[in-house]
């Protein structure tokens, strides 16, 4: 976020300046052309995100449907009388465990799709904010000046700051993460709500307990699947 603020920032600010003080406003063209290109790169973006969400979205509940239809099937045929072994209930277990994955890959588009509409929201409140700064008629032209170059000289600031972190490349490929986060997110708002104090580093903690456990979690059920499947070779031998 601190790219996308820093650059609103920099291009209101930048714009009033050039308004102000060049002939003709000339010295405003450049922030309105910056400005004009981000919107329009930043409206691809969500059209792109948006088309990746609806097709990931549409692929994963295909699925998950067909999952569940067979699960369906086999739940009709027990109860007509057909009765299920143990191999067949370990599959169901697999193929829900599959449906639940197919969700779970969806997370990234949607996360994406949210962050660019995010980014559009962040220009236009601060757009507006910036503009209500700069028109404000009980001070002088001097003193809307200053307060331009303000907030330009913070914009550049939170856009220098952005691009060392990273610039505006919001990786959501880690599912695992994100869950993390999420879990970790309600968690700490009830505490909150109950009145603890929960640090920054207490939430960063809590984030990497929760990972590490995701992890044995999955450690243990490929453990599982791998001496089950040695196990099958063994009979079939």
């Amino acid at each position: 976020f601190l790219v996308a603020i820093g650059f609103t920032l920099e291009v209101e600010a930048e714009e009033y300046i050039g308004v102000q003080t060049s002939a003709l406003g000339m010295g405003a063209m450049n922030a309105r052309f910056r400005r004009t290109r981000k919107s329009t790169a930043n409206n691809w973006k969500i059209m792109g995100a948006g088309i990746n969400a609806a097709t990931t979205g549409r692929k994963a509940m295909k699925e998950v449907e067909a999952v569940q239809k067979q699960m369906e099937e086999k739940k009709a045929m027990t109860v007509a009388g057909e009765e299920q072994d143990g191999k067949d209930n370990a599959m169901d277990e697999e193929k829900a465990k599959m449906a639940a994955q197919k969700l779970e890959e969806t997370i990234p588009a949607l996360l994406e799709l949210a962050w660019a509409i995010n980014n559009r929201d962040i220009s236009r409140t601060l757009k507006g904010a910036c503009k209500k700064l700069f028109s404000d008629a009980e001070v002088t032209i001097e003193t809307r000046i200053r307060r331009a170059e303000a907030v330009y000289l913070l914009g550049s600031e939170f856009y220098t700051i952005g691009k060392e972190c990273g610039g505006e490349k919001y990786d959501v490929k880690d599912t695992k993460d994100i869950k993390a986060r999420a879990e970790v997110a309600v968690m700490t708002t009830m505490a909150k709500a109950q009145g603890q104090e929960v640090t920054e580093d207490d939430t960063e903690d809590m984030i990497r307990r929760a990972k590490d456990m995701q992890q044995g979690r999955d450690d243990a059920e490929a453990a599982a699947a791998n001496e089950k499947a040695a196990s099958t070779d063994e009979n079939m031998t």
